[in-house]
């Protein structure tokens, strides 16, 4: 296979990928309902999305950085999103 189109190929996949945050990100943003989202998983998930940024720098993919750094912002997003929203739950 070609190079050019593992590239398409990984731009695809990674927009995909980022774009499911999308909806996830707009809720917890405009209704502020964070209530089902596990604070382990958007921790596992960035740490996750870390070590893809690493990998991708070592092999010199420009789709795995680029999407995985995307996806650490969205990511890291929701997961301050939810812990705002514990922390003035317990304040109540």
């Amino acid at each position: 296979m070609q190079t050019g189109w593992l590239t398409v190929l990984g731009l695809a996949a990674g927009l995909c990928t980022s774009l499911s945050f999308v909806p996830q990100v707009l809720k917890a943003w405009r209704e502020g309902d964070t209530e089902a989202i596990s604070k382990r998983m958007y921790v596992a998930s960035l740490i996750a999305y870390g070590l893809w940024i690493g990998h991708g720098l070592m092999i010199a993919s420009v789709p795995v950085v680029l999407f995985n750094v995307i996806n650490v912002v969205f990511a890291g997003i929701i997961l301050t999103l939810k812990l705002r929203s514990s922390r003035l739950a317990r304040v109540r």
